[in-house]
């Protein structure tokens, strides 16, 4: 191991090691059955449920590529990270949460049928968003497979694809044989440290920061987050025209939170919670907990911007930092809280594409009589299969914004509105959900083959329209969906948006149903989401000794979660 002490090796080693037998040990629980190795029987605790989504979200090739992009753009990075829909946590924790939870299902794609029926369009809905599932968690086990190959080079003798195939073998062991149970012990554990991991990074950054070398170096507007259309900064990047940039990652940002988890393992968190109150709790702490995530990357990449020379490659700041500015012990310290960060991500992702595979492929399609230990048995080889794809795919991929970016805004973009209006809109039917998905994976393909170096300005609302368009035309082609299955949902879910004829139907045949009002829960989400983003940049700027900014943020943080004390904690957790 490269630059490693024997006390770094011991503290890796030690922790690995604790995290393979945590899999093992936990086998059993997870064979009773697959509502136990896919959900954990729904009997896991909501706080561990939010430290196991937060910890989801710290994957270690996320993180160097947002330490990339730190040290192209500054804080102007944070715009970028609508792309993903960085205010998730909020939705989550205002409406999403809740409707997802009423729906007691055991995946995303089988929840179509709570919204479309089980008829023939339904059933296609689901097989779509399966399809749709699987070749996003294959695309992100890629992307993850890229980002260790380049972090464990830094680390270990080998080349980029041996370093990721090992470490995402060794990791697979837990996670195939140990199910839901081991994962969200793992990750709470994980948590834990990844967050002293974290601390540990921004003290060294904030002590060892140089800001007048960062100043000659970044220039002064590495500190602003204000919004120009173009950025004369930036003039030799694919950022130069900011501005017309900025508009595409709020509006896929917004329009994803608003239309709720794509795919990957966010469904399962809230499928898992107890009840709604739970589902909205875990989905606050969750953003709460993310928070240390931010200041650490500030913290990697002002050590680089301070004083590191000589690496072309903006991917790798991370793992260079870590491997030469580090003291023995420490290093072994912060390796293990960033290989905890990528474990989290990467045996979320895995679980939830495996519950896609047997779920609503192999049980659904291929074997509806399975018992409970053949699916199990399904669920390990499904899991082994995923890993296998994600390796061989992610040694053909060089970049890690590439494939995320094809991820988030390519893929993300075909899917974006029919994920969307099966929320809002109750005359999207299922065959009009399926034409949207298929089309918009197709749209996304044809983008990646013909047009990759398309700016996503342009390729963005292209996809996103096509995606919508047949959705549109071939709902109105195709008879709507049963009435009784649109009645259920909206008098379940509670959904908001265009349900008028739904609505009305519902006061006829129900006089006594009161559907609540989601007024309050659109306030929140407004109060909200500058309460997370100033949330999590006042660290930032703390870090990084920008202490004016950092003291206004925070008082923006401070007044805000007053108001969201009285205005969703009161009025929605705290009742009895």
């Amino acid at each position: 191991m490269s630059g490693l002490g024997t006390i770094d090796i011991f503290i890796v080693g030690v922790y690995i090691l604790s995290l393979v037998w945590i899999g093992l040990w936990t086998k059993q629980r997870a064979a009773r059955g697959v509502d136990s190795y896919f959900l954990g029987e729904r009997k896991m605790r909501w706080w561990m449920l939010a430290m196991s989504g937060s910890s989801s979200y710290w994957d270690v090739t996320g993180t160097m590529w947002i330490v990339s992009l730190l040290c192209i753009m500054g804080m102007k990075a944070m715009w970028h990270q609508w792309i993903w829909g960085f205010p998730l946590p909020v939705f989550f924790a205002f409406f999403m949460g809740k409707w997802i939870n009423k729906s007691k299902v055991l995946t995303a794609a089988e929840w179509m049928k709570t919204r479309f029926g089980e008829d023939r369009a339904g059933n296609s809905a689901r097989f779509a968003y399966a399809i749709l599932a699987i070749v996003t968690v294959t695309g992100f086990l890629a992307y993850a497979a890229v980002g260790m190959g380049k972090f464990g080079t830094q680390f270990l003798p080998f080349s980029k694809n041996v370093c990721s195939a090992l470490i995402l073998g060794t990791t697979g062991i837990y996670i195939i044989f140990g199910g839901f149970h081991s994962l969200i012990i793992t990750e709470v554990v994980q948590t834990i440290i990844m967050s002293v991991g974290a601390v540990i990074i921004c003290i060294i950054a904030f002590t060892h920061m140089d800001p007048a070398a960062l100043a000659q170096k970044a220039g002064n507007s590495f500190y602003s987050l204000s919004v120009h259309w173009k950025e004369p900064g930036l003039a030799e990047t694919e950022f130069f025209l900011f501005g017309a940039l900025a508009v595409a990652w709020v509006s896929k940002g917004l329009l994803l939170c608003f239309g709720g988890p794509e795919q990957l393992y966010d469904f399962q968190r809230f499928l898992s919670a107890k009840n709604e109150k739970d589902a909205s709790k875990l989905g606050l702490l969750w953003g709460v907990l993310h928070t240390l995530r931010w200041p650490m990357a500030m913290g990697i990449a002002l050590l680089y911007l301070s004083g590191f020379l000589g690496v072309k490659d903006y991917e790798s700041v991370l793992p260079v930092v870590i491997n030469q500015f580090l003291p023995v012990g420490v290093r072994g310290i912060v390796l293990a809280a960033l290989l905890a960060a990528f474990m989290a991500t990467f045996n979320s992702t895995v679980n939830a594409g495996a519950s896609y595979l047997v779920v609503d492929i192999y049980k659904k399609y291929l074997n509806p009589n399975a018992a409970q230990k053949q699916l199990v048995y399904a669920g390990y080889i499904s899991s082994f299969l995923l890993i296998v794809a994600g390796i061989a795919i992610g040694a053909t991929a060089q970049s890690i914004h590439k494939v995320f970016q094809w991820i988030m805004a390519a893929l993300g973009a075909g899917v974006l509105l029919p994920n969307f209006l099966r929320w809002y809109w109750w005359r999207l039917n299922g065959w009009g959900f399926t034409a949207g998905v298929l089309v918009g994976i197709g749209a996304s393909l044809v983008q990646a083959a013909f047009f990759s170096s398309a700016p996503l300005y342009i390729y963005f609302p292209v996809i996103a329209g096509i995606g919508l368009v047949a959705s549109v035309i071939v709902s109105y082609a195709t008879p709507p969906t049963d009435e009784n299955v649109l009645l259920d949902f909206y008098k379940t879910i509670q959904p908001a948006g265009l349900w008028g004829p739904v609505k009305r139907q519902a006061k006829k045949l129900f006089p006594e149903f009161k559907k609540k009002s989601f007024r309050i829960s659109l306030l929140n989400v407004v109060v909200g989401i500058p309460w997370l983003f100033s949330l999590w940049v006042f660290p930032m700027y703390l870090v990084s000794h920008a202490y004016g900014r950092a003291a206004v943020f925070a008082g923006i943080t401070v007044i805000l979660s007053i108001v969201l004390y009285f205005t969703w904690y009161r009025k929605e957790i705290k009742p009895a």
